[in-house]
């Protein structure tokens, strides 16, 4: 009887997939603010940090539409397999440069740059893996979108912290070093769900022009990516720009830099993890006009120069929306989009998200440059509210059709 249950609901795979999303969230939290401290201490220039910003950013525009058409053609377990051992070599790259005393910035950003390239499909391979291993541990999907994103944050609370951590006390090489073994780690754990995988029987036949006719088609599934692509407005640029910008011109530490980031992640768990136990209860509109509020309260706090116990705390405050509200949009492209151009569905979603995270990331550095934080921050601030006045607008049709 236990043969057979553990044959019906087998959940090794999901664990195997939502550890590899933990590690993976692990090293990208350890890399938000550890890159841009390391470009900042060792160039003193917002522009170089803007730079590597888009080079960190930009290659997903790409990557994320080349990313859904080699899954369709090579499967997911080998497409996860070739990104995750291909960053592993790049990431590799960057303390070895530091040692050979030859880590120029541009180089730095370079290596970013293409490590960045196979970041997107990595990940968009570890999430089309998602319903399926569901269904073999007999969980619904909300539940494995939710414990997703309730690990992103938690790695959200770690990830800075460690970081400023290893920063302040050994340095950024060794940073660099722990960022290689978690990368390694990531390595081994996809090669044993690569050697599991059912071998593909040929490829999957479906164009973007299916997946967009299919996502047409689908007017809820489609005005939840419209209302959630600003969302990246404040994505890469907040970690890699903002906060370290706020942090230098006010003087603190990394360590301060690394607790604001932990703080966010923290109450981004506790949202995924409510979203987890009780996602089918959630309404989307209404989350998203939660969330946008959230997101210019958050920008608010970072105007002045307030007690660093009242900015922790606003920022965590924050992260309880955004947890629930990520979980719920991965739960919905993912339950409505059809199985043979999910991949590609995800691809459109990601692409577009890089798109509006790389001009922005720009376009706030520049600012910073020309009109400094405040004035940075009250136009980032005018631009939210508009948002919020849209998400309000959307909430009048408000009807969450039920999802998986």
């Amino acid at each position: 009887m236990v043969a057979n249950t553990e044959t019906k609901y087998n959940r090794t795979p999901v664990r195997l997939i939502l550890t590899m999303e933990a590690l993976s969230s692990l090293v990208n939290q350890l890399f938000q603010i550890l890159l841009p401290w390391y470009i900042l201490v060792s160039t003193d220039s917002v522009i170089w940090l803007g730079i590597a910003g888009f080079a960190t950013i930009m290659p997903s525009i790409f990557s994320s539409l080349w990313g859904g058409a080699v899954i369709d053609r090579l499967g997911r377990s080998k497409t996860m397999m070739i990104c995750e051992a291909s960053q592993l070599i790049l990431i590799a790259a960057i303390p070895t440069l530091i040692i050979l005393d030859y880590a120029k910035p541009w180089l730095i950003s370079a290596i970013i740059f293409f490590s960045a390239f196979f970041d997107e499909p990595g990940q968009m391979s570890r999430q089309s893996l998602m319903p399926t291993y569901a269904r073999l541990a007999a969980m619904p999907l909300h539940r494995v979108t939710g414990i997703r994103e309730a690990l992103d944050g938690i790695m959200a609370v770690a990830g800075p912290l460690a970081g400023g951590l290893i920063i302040a006390l050994y340095g950024t090489l060794q940073a660099w070093v722990c960022a290689v073994i978690l990368c390694l780690a990531i390595v081994i754990i996809a090669l044993k769900i690569f050697n599991a995988r059912k071998p593909r029987i040929k490829p999957n036949p479906t164009t973007y022009k299916t997946a967009w006719d299919n996502l047409t088609k689908d007017p809820f599934l489609l005005k939840v990516i419209l209302i959630t692509l600003p969302l990246f407005i404040l994505g890469q640029s907040w970690e890699l720009l903002i906060l370290p910008s706020y942090v230098h011109e006010f003087k603190h530490g990394s360590l301060f830099l690394g607790l604001l980031e932990a703080a966010f992640g923290l109450g981004a768990f506790i949202g995924a993890v409510y979203y987890a136990a009780a996602g089918k209860k959630f309404k989307f509109f209404t989350l998203s006009v939660i969330n946008y509020s959230a997101y210019a309260l958050s920008v608010l706090v970072l105007m002045y120069n307030l007690p660093k116990t009242l900015v922790i705390a606003a920022t965590g405050l924050c992260g309880l929306p955004f947890g629930a509200f990520s979980a719920m949009v991965i739960t919905i492209i993912l339950s409505r989009a059809q199985e043979e151009t999910r991949g590609k569905t995800l691809g459109l979603f990601a692409a577009g998200a890089a798109f509006i995270e790389s001009v922005f990331i720009l376009v706030i550095a520049l600012l910073l440059k020309i009109s400094g934080l405040f004035n940075t921050l009250l136009a980032v601030l005018i631009f939210f509210a508009l948002l919020i006045g849209a998400a309000v607008w959307a909430r009048r049709s408000e009807a969450t059709p039920p999802i998986n």
